[in-house]
């Protein structure tokens, strides 16, 4: 039988699920608000989540990425009484099992049970590679985003499906298309890369599929294409939006039947390959335009990930700062630099518009700033990601400055004072330094909530804690989020 964990704050939902799911032998737990789930995460291996939207303590879809990281992994059923289409689809891009709109039915609630159950077994009985086994070695983080995202490259392993990987420019597409070849059944091939936006429109039938010699003026001899240097490997379309549609008609067919004719040639060749393609467009609404084949859309879809840009995953820059500080260093021929922790703090502000790629780029500018300098400062960052900064903490005083001419109490003018007093018998040191440190959480806690009127995520920035960290301090000081 199956650990399941109830959090809602309906106790009519509450009594009545865990009636239900009771007589069908599972164990079940209940939790009211997103911090007592949070607590309870560690207390069991749970299989099943029902998870509210509408909860005391925020909204029940920030809970999904906590979920996603314990150990055992459950699948989530997201329970609501005001659903919308906005709602059940971050929920299922977040990784949740369905999402079912109260009043709930009993029959509906028992089928969802057993299909998710099932999933479960089966998954725990696959043989395909583990997250935690995927060679990954130049994927850097460990965010929830990041992590759901190589969930779907584990998948991948073990088979030859088709993938089309979407994402902003400079978010890793070609990198993630490499890590799922380095873990599919064939390795050891080739790995062939085609630049579909910088192939010339009069040679693109030729580059992809070779031609026979004089098949055209310049054909003094016989080539092979690129999809026939993928044979046994991977071939993999980069900006795969902007082959010419008469191209993507021929490539369907390349697909279906993994044979083609070279430019000029009479006899067919087979190559058997695996295809990854990726994009920055939304080929959807190429397809809605007619600028791109349904068809093939179909089959590149095999399975889809769609990379997040950095500034989603902003958890992520540390590691990805030490990573290639250490790289660009050793390229330089150069001491490894260390940095101050406003250097840190400025780049977690930024944005990042060019995503991953222009970390690194804004990093080996830093560092070749000053070849000398063994430490980096926010000086030798570019003006616009200092500026950023510099806004970010004019935005913040302007924030606090407006809070006191309405009539709220400015966090700058708080101050913390902790009463120490030694009774008779005096309290033990470990008594009065735990004393002292919950006033010091507190107070430092209602400070960040004001100063960023309750940004959670900016708290997380500015304290270095986790979310679920957070929740769990908001609810043992009795801080509201409102």
């Amino acid at each position: 039988m199956a650990n399941i964990l109830i959090i809602d704050d309906d106790r009519m939902i509450r009594n009545a699920l865990v009636a239900q799911l009771t007589l069908l032998k599972h164990t079940v737990m209940v939790a009211e608000t997103l911090a007592d789930g949070i607590e309870m995460l560690p207390l069991a291996p749970f299989d099943i989540v029902f998870l509210d939207v509408n909860l005391p303590d925020g909204n029940g879809l920030e809970l999904l990425p906590a979920l996603r990281q314990a150990s055992s992994d459950p699948e989530v059923i997201i329970i609501t009484g005001e659903g919308s289409a906005e709602g059940a689809e971050a929920a299922i891009r977040s990784g949740a099992w369905d999402y079912l709109q109260k009043p709930l039915l009993k029959q509906e609630i028992e089928l969802q049970l057993t299909r998710a159950l099932d999933f479960r077994a089966i998954k725990k009985n696959n043989s395909k590679p583990a997250l935690t086994t995927l060679k990954r070695p130049k994927i850097v983080g460990s965010s929830p985003e990041l992590n759901s995202r190589l969930d779907i490259v584990a998948q991948c392993a073990g088979s030859d499906a088709n993938v089309l990987i979407a994402g902003e420019t400079g978010t890793g597409k070609e990198l993630f298309a490499r890590v799922i070849h380095e873990n599919s059944l064939s390795p050891e091939c080739a790995f062939v890369v085609v630049d579909c936006a910088a192939l010339p429109e009069h040679l693109v039938e030729s580059v992809l599929f070779g031609h026979v010699k004089g098949a055209f003026t310049g054909a003094d001899a016989k080539r092979d294409g690129l999809v026939k240097e993928a044979d046994g490997g991977t071939l993999f379309l980069d900006e795969v939006g902007e082959l010419p549609l008469p191209i993507q008609k021929k490539f369907l067919r390349v697909l279906q039947e993994r044979r083609f004719k070279p430019v000029g040639g009479t006899q067919e060749i087979k190559s058997n390959f695996r295809l990854i393609g990726a994009t920055n467009r939304n080929l959807d609404k190429m397809v809605a335009e007619g600028r791109f084949r349904n068809d093939l859309l179909f089959r590149l879809k095999t399975f889809y990930i769609e990379l997040p840009p950095l500034r989603a995953c902003k958890q992520d820059i540390r590691e990805l700062v030490l990573y290639y500080i250490d790289r660009l260093c050793r390229h330089h021929g150069i001491e490894n630099r260390g940095f101050v922790p406003e250097f840190m703090e400025t780049l977690a502000v930024y944005d990042w518009p060019g995503n991953v790629r222009e970390l690194i780029s804004t990093l080996e500018k830093a560092i070749l700033a000053d070849r000398e300098a063994p430490t980096l400062f926010p000086l030798h960052l570019p003006r616009k990601v200092r500026l950023r900064f510099i806004q970010s903490c004019i935005d913040g005083k302007r924030l606090e400055s407006n809070e006191t001419s309405s009539g709220m109490p400015s966090t700058n003018s708080e101050r913390l004072s902790i009463p120490v007093s030694i009774t008779d018998p005096p309290p033990t040191l470990k008594q009065l330094r735990d004393q002292v440190t919950e006033q010091l959480e507190s107070f430092y806690l209602r400070r960040l909530m004001s100063q960023t009127r309750n940004d959670l995520d900016r708290i997380g920035r500015l304290s270095g804690l986790s979310k679920n960290r957070i929740y769990v301090l908001l609810k043992k000081y009795n801080i509201s989020r409102s």
